[in-house]
């Protein structure tokens, strides 16, 4: 499939009151669209897909939409699906090479690389929450094996994973239903979480829905939130670095654009470089607070008054996020740079996925309920 550029052009100069230099550039294009699902002849795009590469491979499979209308305009209900979609990205290209299916259908849950396989961990559905583990291989074909490997001790979905220490590591995100900001290190051989009484949780609020990255032993979780956090604070924009061998958590500077608290809600986060993380989408923090806020407290009437009005914004209204936030791991401090994804923001969470320089920015939300099918694709290159 062609690629139809879209290029950001050169990132060098950078909005911020920290100034911080970013020795690359980040052109994005439209790599292609997610194919429809079994059983539908379109495609609307998805949100909360697991999603990671298997070498030249990108995996992406589960996710939700809502195939038969809006919920509130239309009485649609939310759809999860089983569809496993693997594409191959060698060579510059975006090919669909195999379809297959998990054990059911489910999202939300998350996506770990452990050697040439992936972990796919808990996950929900419009009916339960998992506390599944499932292995995913590419076979001789490309094609996708699934197979179930190990149950957590509680049904989790919406948080972070990674693999480090031969232990699948659970950062906050929904434990039995419940918004935690508990870390468990889950061993797959004692089939239960260990270091219990050394492990101290996620410091500030409970999470779920945010953007996170392992890199050299640390474990990154910048914001996410938080509906039961009170008016004003459920989009959260602290943000804390996990040290695997010293089992201990740092706070980081907060995240902000000119000098106000800005929302990664919903977003993802790649490599920019050895010093620099790039985040990416996430809902408005103004917008965001508002909705929560109304859609919990509002009696029947205004309740439908404000549902009316909200889900009728458009994607300039809702206001995703299109800034191309960095931060930096040596100075904690955070800048843009100067010019925003060429194309509509994303939530939902959108799944963001990435090869050595190149990110995949994967289908999500382009406003509330709203998914878009398209793919974008971005090339870190140095600036010489």
């Amino acid at each position: 499939m062609p690629l139809v550029a879209l290029v950001c052009g050169p990132a060098l100069a950078v909005e911020s009151q920290t100034k911080v230099p970013v020795q690359a550039k980040v052109s994005w294009v439209k790599a292609g669209q997610l194919p429809a699902p079994k059983g539908f002849n379109q495609s609307i795009g998805i949100a909360g897909a697991y999603s990671a590469f298997v070498g030249d491979y990108l995996v992406v499979a589960g996710g939700a939409n809502f195939p038969k209308g809006h919920p509130f305009f239309d009485k649609g209900v939310k759809q999860y699906y089983s569809d496993i979609f693997v594409f191959d990205t060698a060579n510059n290209q975006f090919e669909l090479v195999a379809h297959g299916h998990l054990p059911s259908a489910r999202g939300h849950g998350a996506t770990v690389v452990v050697g040439n396989s992936l972990y796919l961990v808990g996950g929900k559905n419009n009916d339960q929450a998992f506390d599944s583990i499932l292995k995913l291989t590419l076979d001789d074909n490309s094609q996708p094996v699934v197979n179930a490997v190990n149950q957590l001790p509680f049904t989790w979905d919406s948080g972070a994973a990674a693999w480090q220490d031969d232990s699948l590591f659970l950062f906050a995100g929904k434990h039995n239903g419940v918004v935690s900001n508990a870390v468990c290190q889950f061993s797959l051989k004692q089939q239960k979480c260990i270091n219990k009484d050394k492990i101290a949780p996620i410091p500030g609020l409970a999470r779920a829905d945010f953007p996170s990255i392992k890199h050299h032993k640390q474990f990154y979780v910048f914001g996410g939130a938080n509906v039961l956090a009170g008016k004003g604070r459920y989009v959260l924009t602290d943000a804390y670095a996990f040290d695997f061998e010293a089992l201990s958590w740092r706070t980081l500077t907060p995240i902000t654009v000119k000098d106000q608290p800005y929302s990664v809600a919903g977003g993802g986060v790649a490599v920019i470089n050895d010093e620099q993380f790039i985040l990416l989408g996430g809902v408005n923090r103004q917008v965001f607070n508002d909705a929560i806020f109304q859609l919990t407290t509002s009696a029947q009437d205004r309740l439908s008054k404000f549902k009316q009005y909200y889900f009728s914004l458009n994607e300039q209204e809702v206001n995703f996020s299109r800034q191309q936030l960095i931060y930096d791991l040596n100075k904690d401090n955070w800048s843009t740079l100067s010019k925003e994804v060429p194309f509509t923001g994303g939530a939902g969470p959108l799944a963001i996925s990435q090869k050595e320089n190149q990110i995949y920015w994967i289908s999500g939300e382009i406003r509330p309920v709203i998914r878009t099918p398209n793919v974008y694709q971005a090339t870190i290159e140095p600036v010489q």
